[in-house]
């Protein structure tokens, strides 16, 4: 662009490479909870395009700062904002900006902007931040606790004081922040939280009391399994990845209740149990449960998809109003229950029942890496979740962090081989 006779710089496709930044942001976004894409898919796909295009409009420089991303700062378009602040953000000279636009910015497009602070490579960026969470204001303090934990930017202080903070939606993201951060043990602040009135702070709170191992928390599930709210799925998950024969039984129970159907068969999917498999065939044929059903069978036994094993999906009729007729699932494969009984009662023989398995492989450490690289991003984050809990926090893999930054990361756990975690039941790690 700057090597132009006239040295003019082409705002036309300096325009588009904004643009198209902005619309494919919002793809990647979408990419990274899909129930088709892996890790490599969405690195070879819509984020290796959105990260040239941003990486255009840095090459710009100062002028195309002035001409396109400052004045997009000040709209009220959550696209623009996101690619203005991350793009200003690796220029020299324009953080303070972006950090004064963060501050004073409406909460509804202050999210915007968070996730552009949390996925910035600028160095020093997250002790920059750290001192707005003294600033009086809870919504601040809230999505500064979100940034700062994804960034694996915050110190033990002031988080136990902002984990006992009065306002819920502050005290529900120190918890989630605590995860990432080794915190001294208090089980009276895990006991407070885990009784809070607030939905959000007993979900934060059991995700604390899961990652560090606390007895406590794990029973906890046994009462909340049946929960319609975010600290129930967490329970149905903890208690199908991380539970005992009896705890699955009650997972499975589960089944029978019409408005926990479909909560149940997805959690059931990361238990690996062969009691699990044969619990989902029966909802292949249930027009309204069948591609979680199948997915979940899927995680398990590893079968893939294909032709042979799937259908399409009926087109709705036009005359009719598919707002309202649209499956929950519509995004999931539509299996062929006849053939997968048929694969199934092939391969049923070399499954034992005891044991666990993820994609068809037997659980192990290296097991459970793998599968956070190849699964489908969707199931991503209870993987992760999982890594967490039996590694008590101390390895994590940010599953919403750019491409390249996880491949790293996960490339580092399998380097720690199998005693990086322990595989069992959560509750013969759990001491108190």
């Amino acid at each position: 662009m700057w090597d132009r006779p006239d040295e003019q710089l082409r705002w036309d496709v300096l325009e588009t490479h904004f643009e198209e930044a902005c619309f494919l942001w919002t793809q990647w976004e979408g990419n990274l909870s899909s129930s088709r894409h892996t890790l490599a898919d969405v690195a070879g796909g819509n984020e290796l395009r959105l990260r040239a295009h941003l990486r255009a409009l840095v090459l710009g420089g100062p002028r195309v700062a002035e001409r396109l991303l400052i004045p997009a700062l000040g709209e009220e378009d959550s696209e623009k904002l996101r690619v203005a602040s991350h793009t200003l953000l690796a220029m020299d000279g324009y953080a303070d900006l972006v950090m004064r636009t963060f501050q004073e910015a409406p909460d509804e497009l202050r999210g915007a902007m968070a996730r552009a602070l949390s996925l910035s490579e600028r160095p020093g960026l997250s002790k920059q931040l750290l001192p707005l969470l003294a600033m009086d204001d809870p919504d601040l303090q809230a999505t500064l606790l979100e940034v700062l934990s994804f960034r694996r930017g915050l110190p033990p202080e002031p988080l136990l004081r902002l984990c006992q903070h009065e306002v819920p939606r502050v005290q529900a993201a120190a918890l989630r922040a605590a995860c990432a951060v080794n915190l001294p043990e208090d089980p009276r602040l895990l006991r407070k939280a885990l009784g809070s009135p607030s939905a959000a702070v007993r979900a934060a709170g059991l995700r604390w009391g899961l990652v560090r191992n606390s007895r406590e928390a794990f029973l906890a599930c046994l009462d909340w399994s049946d929960a319609r709210d975010e600290g129930g799925d967490l329970a149905r998950l903890a208690m199908s990845m991380g539970g005992e024969p009896a705890h699955l039984t009650r997972m499975l129970r589960l089944l029978d209740v019409s408005t926990l159907r479909r909560e149940a068969l997805w959690a059931v999917g990361f238990s690996g149990k062969v009691a699990a498999v044969e619990a989902c065939l029966p909802w292949l044929r249930d027009a309204k449960h069948a591609g979680v059903a199948a997915e979940s069978f899927c995680a398990i036994t590893g079968l893939v998809l294909t032709e042979h094993f799937r259908k399409e999906r009926e087109e709705p009729d036009e005359e009719e109003d598919a707002s309202d007729k649209e499956p929950r699932d519509a995004h999931l494969e539509l299996p062929r229950p006849e053939a997968i009984e048929t694969w199934w009662a092939e391969k049923r023989p070399r499954f034992g029942k005891d044991a666990r398995y993820l994609a068809g492989r037997p659980f192990t450490a290296e097991a459970l890496v793998d599968s956070l690289s190849s699964a489908v991003t969707r199931r991503r984050a209870p993987l992760a979740l999982e890594l967490a809990i039996r590694t008590q926090g101390r390895h994590a893999v940010e599953v919403l962090d750019f491409s390249h930054l996880q491949t790293h990361r996960l490339t580092e756990l399998r380097s720690l081989g199998s005693r990086a975690l322990w595989t069992g039941p959560f509750l013969t790690q759990m001491s108190h």
